[in-house]
């Protein structure tokens, strides 16, 4: 219950006040978590370290981790203006890298799975590709407060964006690509046992094998996608070229190859803008060693 109501404060604060103040506040609300989540800060440190090859200092490592917790608050700040936002001032917020990956891809007429990463704000990024004119949809995991799930849904669908609950996806994500529409879905998520094992930063992690297991059977394309946010605040969405699914004998080596070229383009922004990245401490399995 309290959550809801912070969430709510959050979201009036964010339609109020100028955008300087509210970025200026979430950096500060970010801050404060930084210093109280001791465990959960020094965990992300040794993940940033590995990342970047122990090139940096445990001081350049925390400063990075620090700045990854204000600019986690500063995507809900974009997100909760989401119903703010309109077709005139778009052009002003985001510049899009790739567009022309995503319209090829869509005059094949089979839809696409747009992947992407716990990288700036997923439904802030399905709301200006909306408002751009895309039919999008986007996958998440339904709240189990339905207040907040409440509250966040209609946010995301002020602009147009579809929903699809994670919980029972099949049937509306293959809907959704047979009406040659994008599905937007978060690649970065431990997938478990009987996820697509990969070997990334010599660690073992295991990611979701469902997105790629559609576009298989579709003949759907999965286009890579970030989105960054820049110095002054504005957004760049940098969409990827495609890569093709094909499933012959060896399913599971075909299903690693694809994940594998996914994480290629991934790792990329992952050690470029670390401090973005805001999935940090989930994707690998156990937990980091001094």
């Amino acid at each position: 219950m309290i959550a809801y109501f912070v969430y709510r404060l959050y979201n009036k604060l964010s339609l109020i006040l100028p955008f300087k103040v509210s970025y200026w506040m979430a950096a500060r609300i970010g801050d404060v978590v930084y210093l109280l989540m001791r465990k959960d800060r020094q965990e992300r440190v040794k993940i940033v370290k590995r990342i970047l090859k122990n090139k940096i200092s445990q001081k350049q490592a925390g400063e990075i981790i620090r700045c990854n917790f204000q600019n986690f608050n500063k995507s809900l700040i974009d997100f909760f203006r989401i119903p703010k936002l309109d077709k005139e001032n778009i052009d002003n917020l985001v510049e899009i890298v790739g567009q022309e990956n995503l319209d090829t891809a869509l005059k094949e007429g089979k839809g696409v799975i747009l992947a992407g990463l716990h990288m700036g704000n997923g439904g802030f990024a399905a709301s200006l590709l909306a408002l751009k004119g895309y039919p999008i949809n986007i996958v998440v995991w339904q709240d189990a407060n339905k207040r907040i799930d409440k509250l966040f849904q209609a946010i995301r669908e002020s602009k147009g964006v579809k929903i699809i609950y994670s919980q029972h996806a099949v049937k509306d994500i293959l809907e959704a690509l047979k009406r040659n529409e994008i599905v937007a879905v978060t690649v970065d998520v431990n997938g478990g046992k009987k996820g697509i094992k990969l070997n990334i930063w010599e660690r073992k992690m295991s990611i979701v094998r469902s997105p790629l297991v559609f576009a298989s059977k579709q003949k759907t394309s999965v286009l890579p996608g970030v989105i960054i946010r820049q110095p002054d605040n504005r957004h760049k969405i940098i969409i990827g070229k495609p890569i093709k699914m094909k499933l012959r004998q060896n399913r599971e080596k075909d299903l690693e190859t694809g994940a594998m070229k996914l994480f290629e383009f991934f790792k990329k922004y992952m050690v470029e803008y670390p401090e973005q990245w805001h999935w940090l401490k989930f994707l690998w399995q156990g937990k980091e060693k001094s």
